[in-house]
C-alpha cells in the first residue's frame, strides 16, 4: 500500500469507530504511542565515550597549538569549515 492508500484506510478505519468514545480514546493512545516511538529512533544520541573523546581531542589540539607544534587556524579557515 502507498502511504496515500494507508491514510485513506487509516481515517476509513477511524470513521467506523468515530462514535465510540472509548475506541476512539484507545485509538488516539496507539497513535501517540506511535509517534512518540517515532520521535525515540529518530533522535541520535552521542554516549559519553563520545563525548568525552571529542573533548580530549579539542584539548589536545589546543594544546598543541600553544606549543607551537600546529599551526593555529585563521578565522576565516575556521567559519569556511563551519
Amino acid at each position: 500500500m502507498t502511504t496515500m492508500e494507508l491514510n485513506a484506510e487509516l481515517f476509513r478505519q477511524l470513521s467506523i469507530i468515530a462514535e465510540d468514545e472509548s475506541l476512539m480514546r484507545k485509538a488516539v493512545k496507539a497513535v501517540t504511542r506511535l509517534a512518540k516511538q517515532k520521535e525515540t529512533e529518530e533522535t541520535e544520541y552521542i554516549g559519553k565515550e563520545e563525548i568525552l573523546k571529542g573533548i580530549d581531542a579539542g584539548l589536545k589540539e589546543v594544546k598543541l597549538t600553544r606549543e607551537g607544534k600546529l599551526a593555529p587556524k585563521l578565522a576565516r579557515d575556521f567559519l569556511n569549515e563551519l
